[in-house]
């Protein structure tokens, strides 16, 4: 059985900020206004018959995504980006160098995430949610009947990437 959240009838929105470094039009700071989707495989079992129940799984959805929600999220695996973090004025700088450009950006810690990925595309945050909720869902023991994830991060209506992952 599949078990659905859909992002934008569930709520399952946040809005942030990131940069596709190097690209030609999207290596500038923009933002998105992000829903995410979220699809369940498993057997129903336990008292209630459920997959999951859907309040946890929402709970554990907004969770990652609240530590997103009006922030700038930073790669800090690209392979072309280095940071530092600036405890004076508690600040992060990253500069972003390739060829003959470079880049340098200092932002306020506090309006900042970084994130364990190579890129913040849609792509690779659908990994991110992916990852983060089947592990939350293992830690709260959750996890016995799901067979897999998938996780469709949308930059807007119609504009996802999805990324399916087993248990």
């Amino acid at each position: 059985m599949i078990l659905e959240l859909n992002g934008i009838y569930a709520g399952l929105r946040f809005a942030s900020a990131h940069i596709v470094f190097g690209h030609s039009s999207c290596g500038v700071i923009h933002g998105h206004s992000y829903y995410v989707d979220v699809k369940l495989c498993g057997a129903p079992s336990g008292e209630f018959g459920f997959v999951c129940d859907f309040k946890t799984l929402k709970n554990i959805v907004k969770e990652t995504y609240g530590e997103l929600d009006h922030k700038l999220l930073v790669p800090i695996n690209h392979p072309h980006l280095k940071y530092t973090t600036n405890e004076e004025d508690d600040s992060i700088t990253f500069t972003f160098c390739k060829q003959n450009k470079t880049k340098e950006y200092k932002i306020p810690s506090e309006d900042v995430v970084l994130l364990p990925l190579t890129s913040t595309t849609a792509e690779e945050l659908s990994i991110y949610f992916a990852e983060r909720i089947k592990n939350r869902l293992k830690e709260l023991n959750e996890d016995s009947a799901i067979e897999w994830i998938e996780i469709m991060v949308n930059e807007g209506i119609g504009q996802g990437a999805a990324y399916r992952l087993n248990f």
